[in-house]
């Protein structure tokens, strides 16, 4: 067995390690024993069986340990009306009747606070709390569904919330300086972005180039869900990457390619911090810069396991975002299917024109019903609706993305630069207008989608055995393609020369 079949062994383990603790608790105890399996295999040299249980060790052992660190005491007895200090550690999540707040207290313990909409805190502000703290509960959403909101927050490690507390300012910017300034330099190129696009528009732009979907409002946002583009005004590695690539570009003009990567990767990390820098976020960011440095060193980037490194990582550091991070989820696996599915669908495009309007037709058809396979069976599940509209609206929205994202970016950057020399403003409105058109077309081809007849189709109570038959069904084609493959000298994207 070779060092390759050792790696993939191990990280296997260790992910289904992590998603064993996640659901059942049974304390280092089973460590312990699924360690001396492991050393029980190695002693009958099945070493495929040795490493797989020791990886699966690591992983709950990593699971319980940062499940044992996250445990703080809190002030005085949860439960009770308290008055606290904290510090607000995240941007707001603005609401339409409410906004909440994710704060640190002077103790260690993280809480979420549900406030009031005026007054408004924000990232930095150490502030007076006043309310009734209690423990995370769940609640039923409006489908009479139980959310596991307990979860949720758990991977964030936030155990505790205030409904509604009162608050007070005490101290302004004590936050990181380099994530507030980062902050204060996003809310700026939306201020100027709102002042030259009219809403909605606006905060769609904001969404698209920035991840600033809050602002769009329930509404409209339902009406993205329904039509299968919600995944647009959620930052992902797509939008990322189409930054560092306009960062290299304008530095490769005038210097090496080295200094033009190095300044793509420092972009993509200050660009991650700015959004937020969730999991998603994180994700993607690892996955781009890890095909950076693959092109710095001259080396092939191979995409699959540049995935399962980022995923890897991206667990390593907090093991509960492989259960409860729904964006997590859909992200790892729309990716998935764009390696392994997309070149299993494009031959039967093939009667398809291959370019519309300079854009791609053929290949995006291929890839947006790769990416749509992959994340369905769990999108059913988790919301249990599905729209048959979907890939149509994909079709139509995702060629002009890129243009609307660079458009709305130059209108943004001239508006900002126009705040030290204002005849730059000038530059600023052109591309605005031209943002303003596209986004329009984007919103009401969504409304027009959303109202039609089995836009959004409702299933209740979706069973566990449906989903995982679907995905065993995807992973049987996949496996199949790839052996037929074989026979032609084709290797699979996660194969190298040296891994056969």
């Amino acid at each position: 067995m070779n060092s390759d079949w050792i790696l993939k062994f191990a990280i296997f383990g260790f992910f289904i390690g992590v998603v064993f603790r996640s659901f059942f608790d049974f304390g280092w105890a089973i460590v312990g024993l699924f360690a001396l399996f492991a050393l029980a295999f190695a002693f009958l040299k099945n070493w495929k069986i040795a490493i797989l249980c020791l990886g699966l060790c690591l992983g709950i052992a990593r699971y319980e340990w940062k499940d044992n660190s996250a445990t703080v005491q809190l002030p005085g007895n949860h439960g009770l009306p308290g008055n606290m200090q904290g510090l607000i550690i995240d941007e707001p999540e603005e609401k339409d009747n409410y906004i909440r707040y994710r704060a640190e207290l002077n103790n260690g313990t993280k809480v979420l606070l549900t406030a009031r909409v005026t007054p408004t805190f924000e990232y930095g502000d150490r502030i007076k709390i006043e309310g009734k703290i209690k423990l995370v509960e769940n609640f039923t959403n409006s489908d009479g569904e139980i959310f596991d909101w307990k979860s949720y927050l758990a991977k964030d490690e936030i155990y505790y919330e205030v409904a509604f507390p009162k608050l007070e300012l005490l101290e302004h910017d004590q936050g990181n300086f380099m994530q507030a300034r980062l902050f204060d330099l996003k809310h700026a190129f939306l201020a100027r972005l709102a002042r030259m696009i009219p809403e909605p528009e606006s905060s769609l732009a904001g969404g698209l180039d920035l991840g600033a979907k809050e602002s769009l409002g329930k509404d409209l946002l339902d009406k993205f869900r329904i039509a299968g583009l919600i995944h647009m005004v959620v930052l992902s590695g797509y939008n990322i990457t189409i930054v560092a690539i306009a960062v290299m570009w304008l530095l490769k003009r005038k210097f090496s390619e080295r200094v033009s990567i190095i300044a793509g990767i420092i972009t993509i990390l200050l660009f991650a911090i700015m959004t937020g820098g969730g999991a998603t976020v994180f994700r993607a960011s690892v996955m781009a810069v890890l095909g950076l440095l693959a092109k710095s060193s001259g080396r092939e980037n191979q995409i699959s396991r540049a995935l399962i490194v980022a995923a890897f990582l991206l667990i390593l550091v907090n093991p509960k975002v492989l259960v409860f991070d729904l964006g997590f989820q859909l992200s790892f696996l729309a990716t998935l299917g764009l390696i392994y599915l997309e070149p299993i669908f494009r031959p039967h495009f093939t009667r398809l024109p291959e370019k519309v309007l300079g854009f791609k037709f053929r290949e995006i058809a291929s890839t947006t019903l790769a990416a749509q396979c992959a994340v369905f069976p769990l999108i059913l599940y988790t919301f249990g609706n599905f729209s048959l509209y979907a890939f149509p609206v994909n079709m139509l929205v995702l060629p002009i993305v890129p243009i609307t994202m660079l458009f709305i970016f130059l209108a943004g950057l001239f508006a900002l630069v126009s705040s030290f020399i204002p005849p730059l403003i000038i530059l600023a409105f052109p591309f605005a207008w031209i943002s303003y058109a596209l986004l329009a077309y984007m919103i009401n081809l969504v409304t027009v989608v959303s109202e039609l007849p089995l836009a959004n189709l409702q299933f209740n109570h979706v069973p566990m055995i449906f989903i995982l038959a679907i995905y065993a069904i995807l992973i049987c084609l996949i496996i199949k393609f790839y052996k037929n493959k074989e026979h032609l000298g084709v290797r699979p994207p996660s194969a190298s020369p040296t891994s056969s």
